[in-house]
């Protein structure tokens, strides 16, 4: 099963990334917790956006500093 990550899952990646569990982690886990998402071909874009706000926020964190 491909899915895309909403959150940091420890072991699997940070949000953004695409990765593939077995059918019955993704479906029992990942899914229902808000972790992750199911991946499609219209989840690309939502995939951009993940990464702009991760990259946005550790540019604030950096100016911040």
């Amino acid at each position: 099963m491909k899915l895309i990550l909403t959150q940091q899952v420890s072991g699997l990646g940070e949000p953004g990334d695409i990765i593939e569990v077995r059918d019955g982690y993704g479906r029992n886990y990942l899914v229902p917790r808000g972790f992750a998402i199911r991946w499609t071909r219209g989840a690309e874009r939502e995939i951009e956006s993940i990464k702009k706000a991760r990259s946005a926020r550790e540019i604030a964190t950096a100016e911040h500093a």
